[in-house]
């Protein structure tokens, strides 16, 4: 997910790119991105603001089987440039700044957005509301691993103290 901003860069504060976005790969990510990107110029950086789709793959906290889920975010990050792009000189940034690099005029998407999908993934996903949770076994005794099966022979009657 790397735009090329580096003519965004050079026009004047308050232009505006928008893009949307069908089908993106994004580093770290098991589904396809889609959704609508606006960037916006500053003074000092790019503004990028995103309302995106996308799917992920986890575990149903009910009964422990791989699911797929549908994720939406939504996010407002800055991108900030190293050096100016008109004049090629290096730009210091805010002591407060926070947000990602503008690297070689091109912005890199997919860290902001494995960001935002990894705080908005809930904490205990299930797989829908008729999931039939684990499956209860009929069974009170513990099953025995056949790799102690010999120490089976040597338990200790204790009934009767």
């Amino acid at each position: 997910m790397i735009i090329n901003v580096s003519t965004l860069l050079q026009e004047p504060i308050g232009a505006l790119r928008r893009y949307e976005i069908d089908g993106a790969r994004a580093a770290g990510l098991d589904g396809a991105v889609s959704g609508a990107l606006r960037l916006l110029r500053t003074d000092q950086s790019i503004l990028a603001t995103a309302s995106l789709a996308t799917t992920y793959a986890d575990v149903c906290g009910n009964c422990l089987e791989d699911v797929e889920l549908p994720l939406d975010v939504s996010f407002d990050e800055e991108f900030w440039p190293a050096s100016d792009a008109i004049l090629g000189v290096p730009i210091e940034p805010p002591p407060e700044r926070v947000g990602f690099a503008v690297i070689d005029g091109q912005i890199d998407l997919s860290e902001a957005v494995r960001q935002y999908v990894d705080m908005g993934r809930p904490m205990s996903p299930r797989c829908g509301p008729d999931c039939p949770g684990l499956e209860s076994s009929t069974s009170t005794e513990a099953p025995v691993d056949d790799r102690w099966s010999a120490l089976s022979a040597l338990k200790i009657e204790t009934e009767g103290d």
